[in-house]
């Protein structure tokens, strides 16, 4: 594998899965609105403007760790295909930290999917995502069967972490089922956008 062509493909995928994670932090996470009362009386639009900046912090943090993994992942996948070994899935749950013991075999499922997906894309011809994705996936639906695989992964994951999880289990079951929503209806936007 050409390490120059192999850099810039490692490049788009990672620049696809931030995108993916801006779009899906700005559909999860509540951007604050102030109310019109608020323009008027200084002070509190001092906390709005402190608040929106929360909110632009929390953005830059939920895709950097949103994608953490994604990246372990695809460092692995592009490891594998340069030296032509078999890919150590169980390895990424030492590489991540600390994994509660009952979400380990999904963390390592999840993983899976992932690093044969971006060893999928790694070996196919083009010079975007969407060509990437149509050269090694072929057509529409099989994308999309890999994308139910990975969205059922990843969800089946967040559930095994959940209750290890601090908070209300209600609350945080609902924002689990958010972001398994969000992000599957973002991937079936996307696969309508690469095979039109």
């Amino acid at each position: 594998m050409n390490i120059k062509n192999a850099d810039q493909k490692k490049q788009q995928i990672l620049d696809h899965e931030s995108q993916l994670a801006r779009q899906l932090a700005l559909q999860v996470l509540e951007k604050p609105k102030p109310p019109i009362w608020m323009i008027f009386v200084p002070i509190f639009f001092v906390f709005f403007v402190q608040k929106m900046n929360q909110y632009k912090s929390g953005l830059t943090e939920f895709v950097d760790n949103y994608i953490k993994s994604r990246r372990l992942a695809l460092e692995e996948a592009l490891e594998a295909e340069e030296t032509e070994r078999p890919v150590d899935v169980t390895g990424l749950v030492k590489k991540v930290g600390t994994i509660p013991e009952q979400a380990k075999p999904f963390f390592t499922q999840w993983m899976a999917i992932l690093v044969d997906h971006y060893r999928l894309l790694l070996t196919s011809q083009g010079n975007s995502h969407s060509v990437l994705v149509r050269a090694g996936y072929q057509n529409k639906t099989n994308y999309l069967l890999f994308c139910n695989c990975l969205n059922k992964a990843e969800n089946a994951y967040s559930m095994a972490l959940l209750p290890e999880m601090d908070g209300d289990n209600q609350d945080l079951h609902h924002v689990i089922k958010k972001i398994d929503a969000c992000v599957t209806n973002l991937r079936r936007q996307d696969a309508d956008a690469i095979f039109p």
